[in-house]
């Protein structure tokens, strides 16, 4: 297996990233793909069952800031940190074109420039995946949340590896970075180490890439979307426990102390 540093990826996005899609996804997309997103991210915060309102939050991979902007929707006090300045330059203007408040800080997930236990929660959507140890952030997001962990994340999962096989997802991003999906039993260990009292994983099927727009756009229209919406909660039904999209969360045990990264 092969990988890239995370400056030349940051690279790559900065040279071939466009703006202005950045600024307003999932605003700009296809209903069904903007449906597919809220459901991930829904889904993901359903573990907290609404016990999230004020809440310090720190998002970490955040990007041009979608996933920081859905949760200060919901109530959250939101910190976004991204090792990205351009990104975080877009995010902040994602706030003030759409009115929203957070705040952002140039940072690592790998190595979170925060105290232990300074949120209430740390929170991931589609950001571990880009590191060459995607456990390592992990690690540093069980070390500054208090309460708990939440992650929206690829799955190593059947249908993954299914999909891989015959064409349909990579093992690379176009950025050329490993693809490193999470394995549940690999991040209970890692909630265990760090302080966990109790952890929970759900797993759906969902597929969204570039080349899926067109075809997702035919359903746009209100019978048609409809219907997609059947099919996409039969399929998960059917086939979502070995679906390529992981939800976890990991609750702290109240009062824990971090074991240090170093052992």
């Amino acid at each position: 297996m092969s990988d890239i540093s995370s400056e030349k990826q940051i690279k790559f996005y900065r040279d071939h990233s466009e703006p202005e899609v950045e600024i307003t996804r999932p605003y700009c997309y296809p209903l069904p793909i903007r449906y597919l997103l809220d459901f991930k991210l829904r889904s993901a915060l359903k573990f907290l069952n609404g016990r999230f309102k004020d809440a310090r939050t720190l998002v970490v991979c955040c990007g041009s800031g979608m996933d920081a902007e859905y949760l200060a929707r919901r109530g959250m006090k939101v910190v976004g940190v991204d090792i990205s300045f351009e990104a975080l330059q877009r995010a902040k203007e994602r706030a003030r074109r759409y009115g929203v408040s957070y705040q952002v800080v140039v940072g690592d997930v790998a190595n979170l420039p925060f105290k232990d236990n300074v949120f209430e929660f740390a929170f991931v959507h589609d950001g571990l995946h880009h590191l060459m140890d995607a456990y390592q952030g992990v690690r540093e997001m069980m070390r500054i949340a208090s309460r708990a962990v939440i992650i929206a994340e690829p799955a190593d999962s059947p249908l993954t590896k299914l999909a891989v096989k015959i064409g349909i997802s990579g093992e690379y991003e176009d950025a050329g970075n490993f693809i490193n999906r999470l394995q549940p039993r690999e991040l209970a260990q890692v909630f265990a180490l760090y302080g966990a009292e109790r952890w929970s994983f759900k797993q759906h099927l969902i597929y969204y890439q570039p080349w899926t727009f067109k075809i997702y756009r035919l359903f746009e229209p209100k019978q048609l979307f409809w219907l997609f919406k059947m099919l996409f909660y039969l399929g998960n039904i059917l086939f979502g426990h070995w679906g390529n999209s992981m939800k976890a969360i990991a609750w702290k045990m109240p009062n824990s102390s971090n074991k240090s990264l170093s052992q």
